[in-house]
Formats: C-alpha cells, structure tokens, sequence
C-alpha cells in the first residue's frame, strides 16, 4: 500500500507522456464504455480494486491524480489488457511517486500530446495538466482530452488553461470527448467551461446523481462531440476517493 502523499513538488518541465502497458484490441467495438475519475492520489484503502473493477468493462478510462511508483509499469498496467499514458506534473519529495492525469485504453493510442497549466497552484506549488490522445473509431479520429483544472487560483488563471483545453479541440475535424475534474467550484468557473465546451460544439452528459458535488457544485464532467450519447450514470458505491466515478457509453452517430 502507498504512503503518505502529503508531501509534493512540481516535476521540472516536461511534456512528453509516459507510456505504460500494452492495449490488448486492434480496434474498437460499435460503441466505448468509458470511465472519469479523479482517483484522490490513491490514499483510501481498496482504492487498487476499486481502479481494477472500474477498468474491467470499459474500453476508456480517465484518471485525474493517479499515481505511478518508481516510473516504471506496475503489476496492474501490465494485466489490465490496456495501454496508459500519464503526464506526469508532481512527484514526492523523494521522487518515488509522481501523480498526473493517466489514461488508458484497450486500444493503442495513434498520438498522444500532455500540456501543462502556464500556471502552478498557490499551496502545491505544482501545475496542473491536459493529456490529449486520438484513437482510431468509426472510420474516423476520435480525440480524447483527459483534464484536471488549476485549482486554487483567479478565474483569469482558470481561463488560461481553458484556452488550453479548447485548442485541440477547435483543430480537430472528428469525433471529441472532453472529461475530467474540472474544479468548477463557483459560478463564475461553471459559466466559464460551459461557454468555452458550448463554443466548441460539445455538450454535457447530463448529471445524475445529487451527491455528485463538492461545494454544492458539480466539479467533474464529461463533454462529447461528433458521437451519440447511449447511457450515463454516476457510480457513488466507490468510496475510496472524494470524488464519484464517470460512467458512459458512446457510439458512433447515425447516418441521416
């Protein structure tokens, strides 16, 4: 089990994703079962079989603060039958233990691009980051952009990151999901993401679930573009975070 997490610096500059594991499917099925969670850095106990139970369905999974332990592809990257990429933005004082946002698939990544927040958060000291990787679905590119939000900090701050979020977006012509913890703690945070993801054709998976708030707000969301939303569900069972896993499932829109 994993120590105290307590203590952590910014890593120096990087911008190239680790890649971790091996995707198990050369192609996608006729619909992607999906997960987001922000995983709280792996501190509540049973948080390993909770991540393996999630994973076990699904086709895509999204972390936000997941952890890797001494850089290199655990036990777990390597039987789960997916391929992990993580930008890594923290580590622990010692450098045994960096944390990011990480996403895996069953099927192997054609690119993958982390992009760091221009700002770092006050009481951390650290940045927060973007992972984008494209898959290949339906005949097309789908784009799938795995973000934590800078906490912390001026709404000017939020929005620099934002911009952040919506350029690969604006730039890629297929398919998009958006999702993450987006730390939408206030009004002014909420309106900001919705008019930045509405701007760029994406629309919300509905909420669900009325626990699924810090706050009295909703700080996790996934967005989509260019795919036909079949189901959604929050999954509040899994306690081993602050935070309440994503569920969705997308497939390929219709011919009109």
């Amino acid at each position: 089990m994993l120590g105290p997490l307590s203590r952590f610096r910014a890593i120096p500059e990087a911008t190239t994703p680790r890649k971790l594991g091996t995707a198990s499917a050369e192609s996608f099925g006729p619909s992607i079962k999906l997960i987001s969670w922000n995983m709280f850095k792996a501190r509540r106990r049973g948080w390993l079989l909770d991540l393996e139970a999630l994973t076990s369905g699904v086709e895509l999974v999204l972390l936000q603060e997941a952890v890797l332990q001494g850089g290199l592809a655990q036990p777990f990257h390597l039987a789960s039958g997916m391929e992990w990429i993580m930008a890594e933005t923290s580590a622990s004082e010692r450098g045994m233990l960096t944390t990011g946002p990480k996403t895996g698939s069953r099927v192997q990544a054609l690119e993958s691009r982390a992009v760091r927040s221009q700002d770092h958060e006050p009481i951390s000291r650290t940045p927060k980051a973007l992972l984008a990787t494209t898959y290949p679905f339906a005949g097309a590119q789908l784009l799938v952009v795995n973000v934590h939000a800078i906490n912390f900090v001026a709404t000017a701050k939020f929005a620099r990151q934002l911009e952040q979020v919506a350029e690969p977006v604006a730039t890629h012509k297929g398919p998009c999901i958006v999702a993450g913890d987006f730390n939408t703690w206030n009004e002014a945070r909420w309106h900001m993401l919705s008019e930045i993801m509405r701007d760029a054709g994406l629309k919300r998976v509905p909420a669900q679930f009325p626990k699924w708030q810090h706050f009295n707000r909703v700080l996790d969301h996934v967005f989509y573009r260019g795919l036909r939303l079949m189901s959604s569900r929050a999954l509040p069972h899994v306690k081993t975070s602050d935070h309440v896993p994503l569920w969705a499932e997308f497939g390929a829109l219709r011919p009109k």
